[in-house]
């Protein structure tokens, strides 16, 4: 699944981190990790290496770290 619109789906998830979504994205996509496979084969291999991505904190690799896990337990999203 492309980042993208995994990121997009999570919006209506997580309303609140809209903007850090998008912003995420963004960074992701602007350092070439376009499928959401890519970026949990990221985070399981070398998470420290999302932090040093422009634009991604610590904040947003947690973020991240979260949506892998999500992705990987199910690939479904479900408004709680």
């Amino acid at each position: 699944m492309v980042v993208n619109e995994y990121f997009i789906a999570c919006e209506e998830v997580f309303p609140k981190k809209k903007a850090e979504l998008r912003r995420v994205s963004l960074a992701l996509r602007r350092e070439g990790i376009l499928t959401m496979e890519d970026l949990c084969a990221m985070q399981r291999a070398s998470p420290e290496e999302i932090i040093k991505i422009r634009g991604i904190g610590e904040k947003s690799a947690l973020l991240i770290a979260e949506l892998c896990s999500k992705y990987e337990d199910n690939e479904q999203l479900t408004v709680n």
